[in-house]
């Protein structure tokens, strides 16, 4: 019988969510300057008060949590004028919002510092290599830029455990031609996302793992997890995915 191994990577391979806590803290303190304005000066309050704002702005923009960063700036200070949160996100995600380049600097600063290199999560490496030696295929499945995973892939030397990188906006259609593509055999998917990861793969056949990283969405708080298997290190996948490909697990 055949596996077929398909992965998310911010968050699930990679620790992403470290990188953009930083450079999230870094634009709200450059817009507390421009607004002479401050939040919480305690980090994880001035974080939970950014992302109150920042998932608000993804609920309503169409790019979802890849809308453009200066967004959240502009959201950002007029909270911090005294504007409430819901009547900010609204003027910010307005289609007819006129263009501003004060808070270019900020999303440029911002872009950079997302772009550092996050650590890989605990078991990646040994997961991927046990994977590949039992000649599973492996392939990445993500909403970001391919040439970005295979950017960060190389840098952590993970180049030679992976198969293919798959930019894709993940629906459930999207999943049902992996599969598809695929062939015969067991389809896995591994994700630190309900919503984007592991509902839809479900409901395309797919038997997925929960890998949950230090962000979720609070939209995703409410869906059912109780046809996904949850794990605390990534190569707590291994034993299964060789299971269905018939192949013993030697530690």
């Amino acid at each position: 019988m055949k596996a077929h191994l398909f992965t998310d990577a911010d968050n699930t391979l990679w620790d992403t969510d470290t990188v953009f806590a930083a450079a999230q803290l870094e634009m709200l303190r450059e817009v507390e300057k421009l607004t002479g304005r401050t939040a919480p000066e305690d980090e994880d309050q001035g974080l939970a008060f950014l992302r109150t704002i920042d998932q608000r702005i993804a609920t309503e923009h169409p790019d979802h949590l890849r809308y453009p960063p200066a967004l959240l700036a502009q959201g950002l200070a007029l909270v911090l004028e005294g504007e409430r949160v819901e009547g900010a996100v609204a003027r910010v995600t307005a289609p007819n919002l006129a263009p501003t380049n004060a808070f270019e600097p900020a999303q440029s600063r911002f872009l950079d510092a997302i772009r550092r290199l996050p650590p890989l999560r605990k078991g990646v490496r040994e997961g991927l290599l046990a994977v590949t030696r039992a000649r599973i295929p492996v392939m990445i499945v993500t909403e970001e830029r391919a040439e970005r995973c295979r950017k960060f892939a190389t840098e952590h030397q993970l180049d030679g455990l992976i198969d293919e990188i798959i930019s894709v906006r993940k629906t459930h259609e999207a999943y049902a031609n992996l599969k598809r593509k695929a062939g015969p055999g067991r389809c896995f998917m591994v994700g630190d996302q309900m919503d984007r990861d592991i509902v839809v793969a479900v409901a395309a056949g797919f038997s997925t793992f929960y890998f949950p990283g230090g962000f979720a969405p609070y939209w995703a708080s409410e869906l059912d997890s109780s046809e996904t298997t949850r794990i605390d290190r990534f190569d707590a996948i291994v034993p299964e995915i060789l299971a269905a490909a018939r192949i013993r697990h030697s530690t």
